[in-house]
């Protein structure tokens, strides 16, 4: 049996049970519960962050149900990611109570805008 193992490939079940250690946090894992990015072997939770760090685009929702329309503008703007310019806050599609915020890198969004 050969499951699939992210950024590693087909492994076998004996390698894919190895202990390795994360590079991140040092967290003692096991292989087929492990990724590589960027040469490094990191935990499925250390790997998720780092795929956060390249992400160009965030879009946080916010329902007006639980709070006021004016509240969620603020919040967008207060809580942006660090690293991050907010765009845009817009109804959510095909909704009449939920809202969306919409981020993008900074240093994308002063290449694209400068």
């Amino acid at each position: 049996m050969f499951p699939l193992v992210v950024g590693v490939g087909k492994v076998c079940i004996a390698d894919g049970m190895v202990k390795v250690e994360c590079e991140a946090c040092g967290a003692s894992v096991k292989r087929i519960t492990s990724a590589r990015l960027q040469g490094r072997t990191l935990c499925l939770t250390d790997y998720m962050k780092e795929i956060e760090k390249y992400r160009r685009h965030i879009v946080k929702t916010f329902d007006e149900e639980s709070e006021p329309a004016i509240a969620i503008l603020q919040r967008a703007h207060s809580e942006a990611p660090p690293g991050y310019t907010l765009l845009a806050v817009r109804r959510g599609r095909n909704s009449t109570h939920t809202w969306e915020a919409e981020y993008e890198k900074t240093e994308v969004f002063q290449m694209r805008c400068s």
